[in-house]
């Protein structure tokens, strides 16, 4: 694993570096989610609840049941008894469904309602309507098929029997009234007599069935019905359950939460070295830092492609981190090798090389890759004479050396080709002509920088780094691997003696990083020392020529633009407007732009004050503040100074004291 500060900062360095594999992620289970939604039907769920009474009769024996406990026990059993082949069998027959009963059973959910006597029975179904049917038909056969609906029975024909009795009640009643009421007229003794009589035998009667009409309304109304639907399934109002969204935010959950574990697992198992603000070693090797990332167009050599890119501005920082590392002074010889092919090692070499040649330091570039290297392809030089024929021949090293050594096209920068020797590579650096050639080159170069074969390609690299001063080691920032950069040490290590200066990480985003990602701290001018020279050159008396910097007046005199005055004295544009303002600087007209004559330049750069250095003897002495005058007198700097000068000093010091709001601050220009 890669060095982190903590396990947390890098999973969250790697979700912001994949985070597009999140969004692709997310983006695709929702895709798919939705896809597979919409090829599917509607599915509804109608729910029919039954409820169960507090008093019952079982079997015909009287029994209550007067607690929540054994009504809840009770609503068990019969959560059991509904998916019976016995009530779903009917069911099936009876709505000609053409399923089995494990299939019905699958489309079936029972509830038990905590806490209250409700059953739910659940259909679940493409129809609301054969839903609610199922549901309700389910329920209905439930309650035909328990000892509830027995007792339901019993107790209807008690009540017919009761509806009897109160009839006859009501009717003796009546008949015993009129008695009374006719008893009331009679004047006869046996008229009276009889109707008394009667009257006794009708209230007996009554009487009767009286006591009889209370037994039974007694026991009637321990006989309530056991299990009855509370809420039957209504098509009409069926729910549908799937026509949502929640199974398409489910399969985004589920793809965000796929690329998340894969994102924390490669970063687990990757072993790829990657560069990270403020590392500083690697398997205690000292890290330089990234190279960045080079357009293609612009390879190989990239220096002189794009000088004024980071990109190149970071390879000549590299350059001096070889010198801090190598004490200070240039490296005599420097190695540049890596583990595998393709990680940029001669492409970094050939650049780092061309660096030390424009730092000024003559410099050799060697193509110590004898095996198959191709340094000369990007200088475009043939290899008809290289390293490896001088190390295979037989002839003085000097007379060799003066056929191998190409100019490679640029200032202080020269070439020595892999050559066409196909004699056994470690044999041709193992030999005593390579301590001997390589003892003759630092004797004719500052630099010598060499492009070796990778170190999974052989142990050539630990020869060149044993006559080396160090070595540079370039790992690719997308695929090197700790595992590679350790046996790229081990091969080094081979060597009797070796000192590695560090590793860089080519192919590297700048931009990654806090450092880099910024333009390099370098002043930035319109118009170029170069340019302005070829413009110098095309100059003309006639005025014809197209340069926009550069006019030559009548007299012959050169007229330099304001950005041609600045490129020649190496200020800013704004502090020449500044000092053409106080005087400082005297221009002229010529059409609708202003010039400065270069005679104007030329006093300008005479009135400056110079600092004479004193002679040896005068610093012995202390006396190196003062120089003397022609009469002998001792005078300070100040004292000599023209009085134009100092009065053109003054007004420029005034003018800076007391600038007009609109306009720029001289002396913080030229401090800037």
């Amino acid at each position: 694993m890669k060095q982190l500060a903590s396990p947390f900062t890098a999973i969250i360095k790697l979700l912001f570096k994949w985070w597009w594999l999140i969004a692709i992620s997310v983006a695709l289970g929702v895709g798919v989610g939705y896809f597979i939604r919409t090829k599917q039907p509607n599915v509804y769920v109608a729910t029919t609840r039954l409820l169960f009474g507090q008093n019952f009769l079982i079997s015909g024996a009287t029994g209550t049941v007067q607690n929540v406990k054994e009504i809840q026990d009770l609503v068990t059993v019969y959560s059991g008894l509904v998916r019976l082949s016995t009530v779903l069998v009917p069911v099936i027959e009876d709505l000609e469904l053409n399923i089995d009963m494990a299939t019905l059973n699958g489309m079936m959910s029972v509830t038990e309602v905590e806490n209250l006597p409700l059953l739910e029975i659940s259909i679940t179904d493409t129809r609301p309507d054969r839903a609610a049917n199922i549901a309700n038909r389910v329920a209905q056969e439930l309650i035909t098929q328990s000892p509830a609906d027995q007792i339901s029975q019993e107790t209807a024909f008690r009540r017919e029997q009761l509806a009897s009795l109160q009839k006859q009640i009501e009717e003796l009643q009546k008949e015993y009234d009129n008695k009374l009421a006719v008893g009331g007229t009679l004047t006869s003794a046996f008229e009276i007599s009889q109707n008394l009589q009667e009257r006794t035998a009708i209230l007996t009667n009554l009487q009767e069935l009286r006591k009889l009409y209370a037994e039974m309304s007694a026991g009637l109304g321990d006989q309530a019905r056991l299990v009855s639907i509370f809420e039957a399934a209504n098509p009409d109002t069926v729910p549908i359950v799937s026509n949502s969204m929640i199974s398409v935010i489910l399969a985004g959950a589920a793809g965000l939460i796929l690329s998340i574990l894969t994102i924390v697992l490669l970063g687990y198992f990757d072993d790829r070295l990657m560069w990270q603000e403020g590392q500083t070693s690697v398997l205690d090797v000292k890290a330089l830092g990234p190279l960045g990332v080079v357009p293609k167009n612009k390879l190989p050599l990239y220096l002189i492609t794009m000088p004024d890119a980071i990109e190149s501005e970071v390879l000549r920082q590299l350059r001096a981190k070889i010198v801090l590392a190598a004490g200070g002074v240039p490296p005599r010889t420097l190695t540049v090798t890596s583990y595998d092919s393709g990680d940029g090692k001669t492409v970094t070499a050939a650049n780092l090389a061309l660096a030390f040649a424009q730092a000024g330091q003559q410099t050799l570039l060697v193509d110590g890759d004898i095996r198959k290297g191709n340094l000369h392809e990007i200088f475009r030089l043939p290899n008809i004479m290289g390293i490896s024929d001088i190390l295979a021949g037989r002839t003085d090293i000097p007379d060799l050396l003066s056929q191998a050594l190409l100019d490679s096209g640029y200032d202080r920068l020269t070439i020595l080709t892999s050559g066409r020797s196909s004699a056994d590579a470690p044999a041709l650096l193992s030999g005593q002509r390579f301590s001997q050639l390589f003892e003759i080159l630092r004797t004719q170069f500052e630099v010598v920088v060499m492009d070796s074969v990778p170190t999974i390609g052989g142990p050539d690299s630990a020869f060149l780094a044993e006559v080396s001063d160090g070595v540079l080691i370039v790992v690719d920032g997308r695929r090197t691997t700790q595992k590679g950069l350790r046996r790229t040490l081990q091969t080094l290590q081979q060597a009797r003696q070796v000192n590695v200066y560090g590793l860089v990480y080519n192919r590297t985003y700048l931009q990654a990083t806090s450092t880099y990602n910024k333009p390099y701290y370098r002043r930035t001018i319109a118009l170029s020392p170069e340019r302005l020279e070829q413009e110098m050159k095309k100059a003309t008396k006639n005025g014809r020529n197209l340069s926009r910097h550069i006019m030559v007046d009548q007299q012959g005199q050169q007229l330099y633009s304001l950005s041609a005055t600045a490129t020649q004295l190496g200020i800013s544009e704004e502090t020449v407007k500044n000092w053409i303002k106080v005087g400082y600087l005297k221009t002229v007209h010529q059409g609708r732009r202003q010039w400065i004559p270069q005679n104007e330049l030329q006093n300008l750069l005479e009135r400056l004050p110079r600092h004479e250095i004193a002679a040896r003897g005068d610093l012995n002495n202390g006396d190196y503040n003062h120089k003397s005058e022609p009469n002998g007198t001792t005078a300070t700097s100040e004292s000599v100074m023209p009085s134009r000068l100092r009065d053109q000093r003054n007004a420029l010091l005034d003018y800076v004291q007391a600038p007009p709001e609109s306009e720029t601050n001289p002396a913080e220009d030229t401090q800037r």
